[in-house]
């Protein structure tokens, strides 16, 4: 019910940004300035905790669906009770918004606050609502996975503004990260949209009998399959534009690493996608989306390694 493999890749994401692309680029030689790792962790917690209530309550709205397409990952109402489940959601929320409101106060930024409340919230909505309608339940998600990404951001940009002369004197490797996290947040939905979109696929049946109006039920799998495929073929398209400009920054390194970790998975995908007719096909198509995503991340490694 937590997903475990996804709490566990946001973990990564997170470190990776932090230890990866911010530190090196932003706070070398300048200890004093760096971001308290206590609050780095909260924040972490914090996105794993929103997170998490957002699966438990995703199950709790999907217990009908799931029964119909995975019976076997059934747990709520089978092994807990749904009111149990409700519960689980609302304390993680409260512990993640409570420790929002300290982030924000510790930034000095109220703004910064109201982001935790405003996922939890829209987290909620698509649960209950936009997950079953076309388009924007896959939008949302998507946009999610590009928000892990972005708060470590977010959160180290309010708390350089604390410190004008740091800030200033790193100005330069200040839009040299912002275009780097901005490419990742990029790719995480891209990639996110796709995956959504196949477990939809994968789903069509369950998702058919309780009268979703997913993209595979409204345009059928024809014209999703070629929607999926023009995605694809963004995210190959962008990535290789980024390899190049890489390329010319004396990056090989990470040029190569990207090439063969990364796009040569998205081409195999590109490939299976129209060799995928069945339930499990799909299924199978949803893992290696996820083994991508995470190629992807590690390639934050392979760029500190290069930079």
């Amino acid at each position: 019910m937590i997903r475990l493999p996804n709490v566990m890749i946001i973990i990564l994401t997170q470190f990776l940004l932090r230890y990866c692309i911010i530190l090196p680029n932003l706070y070398v030689g300048v200890p004093e300035f760096i971001t308290p790792f206590s609050d780095f962790l909260i924040l972490v917690l914090v996105t794993v905790f929103i997170a998490t209530g957002g699966y438990v309550i995703n199950d709790y709205f999907d217990v009908k669906a799931d029964s119909i397409n995975r019976p076997g990952k059934l747990v709520i109402n089978k092994l807990i009770d749904g009111r149990v489940a409700i519960k689980i959601h609302m304390i993680l929320n409260i512990f993640a918004i409570m420790g929002g409101v300290y982030l924000s106060w510790r930034v000095q930024s109220i703004s910064f606050g109201l982001f935790f409340p405003f996922i939890s919230g829209l987290l909620w909505v698509y649960s209950a609502k936009y997950k079953r309608t076309f388009f924007w339940g896959n939008f949302i998600v998507a946009a999610l996975s590009a928000f892990v990404i972005l708060i470590i951001w977010l959160f180290e940009f309010y708390w350089l503004r604390l410190n004008v002369n740091h800030f200033i004197e790193v100005l330069p490797d200040i839009h040299w990260v912002a275009s780097v996290i901005a490419a990742y947040a990029i790719f995480a939905f891209l990639l996110s949209m796709v995956r959504e979109i196949i477990k939809d696929m994968e789903d069509a049946e369950g998702d058919q009998a309780m009268g979703c109006r997913t993209l595979p039920i409204v345009l059928g799998m024809k014209n999703t399959r070629s929607i999926v495929a023009a995605m694809l073929l963004a995210t190959i398209t962008l990535l290789f534009c980024a390899q190049i400009a890489l390329y010319q920054l004396n990056m090989v390194l990470v040029f190569w690493y990207l090439l063969f970790a990364v796009q040569s998975g998205a081409f195999y995908l590109l490939i299976k996608l129209f060799r995928s007719h069945g339930k499990r096909d799909y299924h199978n198509l949803s893992r290696l989306c996820k083994l991508i995503m995470a190629a992807g991340i590690l390639s934050m490694g392979v760029l500190l390694i290069s930079n």
